[in-house]
């Protein structure tokens, strides 16, 4: 689904809403968003997700349950969530999806905030009616956000430190891992990679990190020492990777840079920064009519 704006100024402009106006959306925004979430149903790694509108009322008045998050959200009527099959990069998949819908709704200057460790999952999957072997690894409230952030968002920000990143040399590196990867380096790369290490998530931990070598992107996992999981299949800290390959591929979209998502040789990788989880293969200018980039 194409961007009604440029995808790397709302990945500039996006940040967390936990505070919403007290107002329902309107029949055409509603609309706006189903069609949204029915363009984003399968991820790189070949997940198909399932994501919902959910408006709080009717929640409560057809099913009885009050969609609780723990008092860090307020003002919210709408929520989205979705329902994936409990297997492998399932929990990259939804991530990589729901930031790109996330990206979409900041297009409609709607607010939204992901939700994984503060939310009740028991709520969402008897309005989901999930299956067995599905999960929920995460939600997001909807709407339009409120004029003026509460003391209490202010403080949740605060305190999860959303307005730092780490620094460029702290996340990239050459393909030995021995240095980090230069500005000049990364040449044309240089806007993705600024736009991946903008990406929110949990915590902000920013668990990527990113290996260059002659014609690909290497993405690892570098996990938080005592970050917990939560069980079920529901792992945060792959969601925040699916979160960084959106980011990357959709500015190396808007740039112009071709490629796909694919395995690198077992044989070539490094484990130096933590799991080894996909590659963007830069494509061949030569061979660009064999593109295999992820399509909706």
């Amino acid at each position: 689904m194409d961007f009604e704006r440029s995808v790397i100024e709302l990945i500039k402009k996006r940040r967390s809403r936990r505070s919403f106006a007290d107002q329902d959306l309107d029949k055409a925004q509603i609309e706006k968003i189903k069609s949204i979430l029915q363009s984003y149903t399968c991820g790189p790694f070949g997940n198909a997700v399932v994501f919902s509108l959910i408006e709080k009322s009717f929640a409560r008045e057809n099913h009885k349950v009050k969609l609780g998050t723990y008092g860090f959200i307020s003002g919210a009527r709408y929520f989205i969530a979705g329902q994936v099959e409990n297997i492998d990069h399932a929990n990259e998949d939804y991530g990589y999806l729901l930031e790109a819908i996330m990206l979409h709704l900041t297009a409609l200057d709607l607010g939204t905030c992901w939700l994984g460790g503060t939310f009740s999952r028991s709520d969402f999957s008897g309005i989901l009616q999930a299956g067995n072997n599905t999960i929920i690894p995460a939600v997001t409230p909807v709407g339009v956000p409120a004029d003026k952030a509460t003391i209490r968002e202010n403080i949740i920000r605060w305190g999860a430190g959303s307005d730092k990143r780490k620094k460029w040399e702290e996340l990239f590196f050459g393909s030995s891992f021995t240095s980090a990867l230069t500005k000049a380096d990364a040449g044309a790369y240089e806007v993705p990679l600024e736009m991946l290490r903008l990406a929110p998530s949990a915590s902000n931990k920013q668990p990527w990190r990113i290996s260059k070598t002659t014609d690909e992107f290497r993405f690892y996992l570098k996990r938080t020492e005592g970050y917990i999981r939560i069980g079920n299949g529901v792992d945060l800290q792959r969601i925040d990777i699916g979160i960084a390959m959106a980011h990357f591929e959709l500015a190396c979209l808007e740039s112009g840079l071709q490629g796909h998502w694919a395995k690198a040789d077992s044989a070539t990788i490094s484990p130096e920064f933590g799991e080894y989880c996909i590659s963007w293969k830069i494509n061949n200018p030569a061979s660009e009519q064999h593109d295999v980039k992820m399509q909706f």
